[in-house]
């Protein structure tokens, strides 16, 4: 065991840092446990520097070490994807980190920054060890052999799990495929649906694959993983509507960058119930990542909203 890293194991730390991070998000889906699990993965690189037999292939051991402590905590901990994490536009994270993604348009889809949320829900469908088949195969190029010492399974099964998760990614890919800043157009009628209350006129707006996050923070009552498909979302819109069947206000505003619908209570000065952050498609919604959480919404009250 080495306590003392070598500069050469130290520079490639903080080279690979936010790569780390990245890796470890997508793998958990979870901006907290990103934070914890790639700071043990550059723990475990120090202990074991040792074990290294080639220093030229840092970056991709830190890589298959950080993607192991994932599926280390996965099966340990036997956690249910923590997807709500994803929902929060008001914490203002740091977007995917961009690394140097291999050369194959699998890597380029996992790894780009600009997918931002949506790519994390498509890879949340895959199970951890297709996922980490994947990483390691498509975006750190390393050979079979090796990703199936890191799963403990052969050569064909690892081949087997990246084949699979491809199959997968892919007919998830159209989820990705969001407009960069979500058309303003489709924001607007969104607005007006909901100062209508019109479950119809929402519904009209979702494309056919459309997901849905809810955060209520462990306040306010929400499903705890996505919802999936136009039916589904506004079958869960429709409830929401029930239940929260006082008069509403909403107005745009920007959050993160990006226009966001604010709806409160009407005639209630800070009475915010929910923040959207819509994604849109082809002059569709393809997701909406709605935070009711009451402590994330108390911090609208400092802003101004951009129109009503």
């Amino acid at each position: 065991m080495n306590s003392t890293p070598s500069s050469t194991l130290l520079a490639a730390i903080e080279r690979n840092r936010k790569r780390l991070w990245g890796l470890c998000y997508r793998m958990t889906g979870s901006r907290h446990d990103a934070d914890d699990l790639s700071q043990e993965a550059i723990a475990r690189s120090i202990e074991r520097e040792d074990t290294l037999a080639n220093h030229e292939r840092l970056d991709g051991w830190l890589v298959r070490i950080a993607t192991t402590v994932c599926l280390d905590h996965q099966r340990h901990q036997k956690i249910v994807r923590r997807v709500t994490d994803l929902a929060d536009p008001l914490d203002d994270p740091e977007l995917l980190p961009g690394v140097a993604p291999g050369p194959s348009p699998e890597a380029a889809t996992i790894m780009k920054d600009d997918v931002r949320f949506a790519v994390i829900v498509a890879l949340q469908r895959l199970s951890g060890r297709q996922r980490a088949a994947l990483i390691l195969h498509d975006v750190c190029d390393y050979p079979l052999s090796e990703i199936a010492d890191s799963l403990g399974t052969n050569a064909n099964a690892a081949k087997a799990l990246v084949n699979r998760a491809r199959t997968a990614l892919a007919r998830s890919r159209h989820r990705i495929d969001v407009d960069p800043v979500a058309d303003r157009g489709v924001v607007d009628r969104l607005v007006r649906a909901i100062a209508l209350r019109s479950v119809d006129a929402v519904t009209e707006l979702l494309d056919e694959e459309v997901w849905g996050i809810v955060d209520g923070g462990g306040v306010v009552q929400a499903a705890k993983k996505p919802t999936f498909g136009i039916r589904a979302v506004s079958r869960q819109w429709a409830n929401a509507n029930r239940r929260l069947a006082v008069p509403l206000r909403a107005s745009i505003r920007r959050l993160n960058g990006e226009p966001a619908v604010v709806v409160a209570l009407e005639g209630v000065a800070g009475a915010f119930v929910a923040s959207i952050h819509v994604e849109t498609r082809a002059g569709r919604i393809a997701a909406l990542r709605i935070v009711r959480d009451p402590t994330k919404l108390q911090h609208l009250s400092a802003e101004k909203p951009t129109c009503h």
